[in-house]
């Protein structure tokens, strides 16, 4: 009987997962403009940084930035850095400006008062902001390749890709935080763009992490980002194996797990005292 109600019971949650996951891809691809502008736009803000430093070092490689990076490839290790940032982007905000969606609609009500794992309901918008994130980064990837003479190791795109979820599950954390705030205050993407500013600043988006003052060098340390756009490129551009950068990988799952575990605890309270205040049914 136990055995028969825990399969029950996981069957039931899969199905809230994939009906959550299906009902947000359905939104998304009702609206195709923000496809477009995932897919293409994000490239055009890494252009004038090519531009920039092709200009400033009169070519595509320099060998100062070779001693600072490894690389003396310019541009790849800057694509890289943007396509792996677009995951901020769109991750940090996806999660809480779902669940304004939901209230904005009239269904937040009875989405959290819905006989069933609230982690479940969380997980399927989560997958679906991951699978668009994903659609969104491999389209970028794939322009930038044709766009701009690009040397990569493709071989290592299996442990990249392993990376890439441990970061998506690091951004989860984050994104129930700020969908938690959307359920108090009703609007999280001003706290969304915030973060998403800190990312881009302390992380090493454009320029090694080693550039900047050491005190935001310990900042940036702290942010899953900054690990996983260091070992992607560790492994596409250098040519290092996951072995060569296993602390790193330790400091991310580390951080993922931290950012979790403080997400679902967040959004758990917040769930509690709206319920209790009212506040969850206010616009």
């Amino acid at each position: 009987m136990d055995s028969f109600y825990q399969q029950s019971t996981l069957r039931s949650n899969l199905s809230v997962v994939w009906n959550e996951l299906v009902k947000n891809i359905k939104f998304l691809l009702a609206y195709p403009v923000i496809i477009v502008f995932w897919t293409i736009f994000p490239i055009f803000w890494h252009i004038p940084f090519i531009l920039q430093g092709q200009a400033l070092v009169g070519g595509l490689t320099s060998d100062s930035f070779a001693q600072a990076t490894g690389t003396p490839n310019y541009i790849p290790f800057i694509v890289i850095g943007a396509v792996l940032n677009s995951y901020v982007s769109t991750l940090l905000n996806g999660m809480g400006d779902n669940i304004r969606r939901e209230s904005l609609q009239g269904t937040l009500d009875y989405v959290l008062a819905a006989p069933c794992n609230k982690a479940s309901v969380l997980v399927g918008k989560a997958l679906s902001e991951s699978i668009s994130s994903t659609i969104f980064a491999i389209s970028q990837f794939a322009i930038s390749l044709l766009l701009f003479p690009i040397s990569v190791s493709l071989g290592a795109m299996l442990p990249v890709f392993f990376i890439i979820i441990l970061l998506i599950l690091g951004l989860y954390g984050l994104s129930l935080v700020f969908a938690a705030f959307s359920l108090m205050y009703k609007q999280s993407h001003g706290f969304g763009q915030t973060v998403g500013y800190v990312f881009y600043i302390f992380s090493p988006v454009r320029y090694p992490v080693e550039s900047l003052p050491f005190a935001a060098q310990i900042f940036g340390k702290l942010l899953p980002l900054t690990y996983a756009i260091i070992i992607v490129r560790s492994l596409m551009l250098l040519g290092a194996d996951l072995s060569a950068v296993y602390m790193e990988v330790l400091a991310l799952v580390i951080i993922d797990a931290i950012l979790i575990v403080a997400g679902f605890l967040l959004f758990n309270y917040m769930e509690e005292k709206t319920k209790k205040t009212g506040e969850i049914s206010h616009y």
